[in-house]
């Protein structure tokens, strides 16, 4: 007889090495089942929790996997239940399969996921990185994620059964009351006034795609949305409500009293991505809601401190928005953060604001900001090389800053931001909001040359998109 026993021999059988002293060989087990947490950690799949956790709608309604993913046509609220598409859209399975098979194409990621893929190419880190190193460490929402993954792998289908999810809802309307001069026109109800004035009728940064003019959903439609997130209510996580701004668009206040009509608000983290300016419109008051739920998360949209932010953000308050912050942190269940975008202005001040969420730990608990890819004239690496080079050593400590000044202007001009920024000046002249660039942004005087006349690019397209970076302080 063989001194070596037959391979179906050793399968659950004999052969195991004694240890003694009552411990056993472990060596043999989940050799082939595949751990998910090591193939992500080790890279051996390319693993995003968005498509299995996430439930998301752009302002037109459309359904995507996340926020960050390419705006493409597809399925719609208007025509499209939310939990259909999360069940059965065949894109969004097909690319959950690519995220859970090693050695994948990844065909429908480099196309969906194309943020998220190049900038971690470019710059080495992402919005699903950063979402990532969070969630994976959450005690409690990490093993329902795994679970729901692990389901998909083994049955390649989806059900709703834990309480997993993230809804990200835009389809309420663009209402906002702020004129931040990076943010995409059709976001906002008073960046498209002033994109659409006589004013800036010759500037060139902004293409007339994200300057459309988009249709408001109408009531009907937004109940519907209502209805189905509140009978999702029992599986949601964390409901994050964003604008235009969401403390002044009505139908929001009537989807946080329909989740707690459901009585699930308790256990539901609810976050608003807000600019902090107001906490009451017309008779609805925010601080109503606080108490409903489990967890309320503001998170603020700063660029700078003071007449920086102000003016970035153009009609918005600095003192308002601390007094605001400080008065929600009273409150034990909220959590106040900050998240601001890089730009081709708020790099020259954003250190400070740094500075002072540190100095200020009483009321934020994280700042976070994003790099904007879009629209590419009002980056951060468009400045002029000078100012670049005085930055730099500004960032020590935070590279992914860094590297974006580091990066050329790709051929692009600082002219064009400064004439656009010098017409946005203008059309403010006389008002209450009323500021001047150079008043500000001293060092950016010398650069500015009145005599160029701007000319709109034919066919001029822009890019839209941004890294997220999170860092707590």
């Amino acid at each position: 007889m063989s001194k070596e026993l037959k391979k179906h021999m050793t399968k659950g059988g004999p052969g195991d090495k004694f240890l003694g002293e009552g411990k056993v060989d472990t060596s043999k087990w989940f050799e082939n089942t595949p751990n998910l947490e090591e193939q992500i950690k080790n890279e051996e799949i390319w693993f995003c929790s968005a498509p299995f956790s996430l439930l998301y709608t752009n302002t037109m309604g459309e359904l995507a996997p996340c926020s960050w993913a390419q705006e493409q046509v597809g399925p719609n609220v208007k025509n499209t239940g939310i939990v259909e598409y999360f069940t059965k859209d065949k894109a969004l399975n097909e690319l959950r399969k690519e995220m859970l098979t090693p050695g994948s194409d990844l065909k429908q990621a480099n196309f969906i996921c194309y943020n998220c893929r190049h900038q971690e190419e470019l710059y080495g880190r992402s919005r699903r990185q950063a979402s990532m190193k969070i969630q994976s460490n959450d005690p409690v929402l990490w093993p329902r994620i795994r679970n729901t993954a692990e389901d998909f792998r083994k049955n390649g289908k989806l059900w709703l059964r834990d309480r997993i999810f993230e809804v990200q809802v835009k389809f309420f309307g663009n209402q906002c009351n702020l004129d931040c001069y990076m943010c995409v026109p059709y976001d906002s109800s008073v960046r498209l006034q002033t994109m659409h004035s006589e004013e800036l009728k010759e500037e060139n940064v902004f293409s007339d795609y994200s300057k459309q003019r988009i249709k408001l959903p109408v009531s009907d439609d937004v109940d519907s949305v209502i209805k189905q997130i509140a009978e999702l209510a029992p599986f949601i996580y964390n409901l994050k409500l964003i604008g235009g701004e969401p403390l002044v668009m009505k139908k929001f206040y009537k989807l946080l009293q329909a989740v707690v009509d459901t009585g699930e608000a308790k256990d539901i983290m609810l976050k608003y991505q807000t600019n902090m300016t107001v906490l009451t419109f017309e008779e609805h008051k925010i601080t109503k809601f606080i108490p409903e739920f489990h967890k309320f998360e503001f998170t603020v949209s700063l660029d700078g401190i003071e007449e920086e932010n102000n003016y970035i953000r153009r009609r918005s308050n600095w003192d308002e928005i601390v007094k605001n912050m400080e008065y929600v942190s009273m409150y034990p269940n909220v959590e106040v953060n900050i998240n601001g975008t890089i730009s081709f202005l708020s790099v020259l001040r954003f250190h400070k604001l740094i500075a002072w969420a540190k100095k200020n730990g009483d009321i934020i608990k994280m700042i976070n900001w994003s790099n904007i890819r879009g629209p590419a004239k009002l980056c951060a690496n468009v400045l002029p090389q000078p100012i670049k080079d005085k930055l730099i050593p500004l960032y020590e400590g935070f590279p992914d800053i860094q590297n974006v000044l580091l990066e050329s202007n790709h051929g692009l001009s600082h002219q064009n931001a400064l004439d656009y920024l010098m017409m946005v000046d203008t059309k403010y002249e006389g008002t209450k909001w009323e500021m001047h660039l150079f008043d500000v942004y001293p060092e950016l005087e010398e650069y500015y040359d009145a005599t160029v006349v701007p000319k709109r690019d034919k066919g001029f397209t822009d890019d839209i998109q941004i890294i997220d970076i999170q860092k707590p302080y």
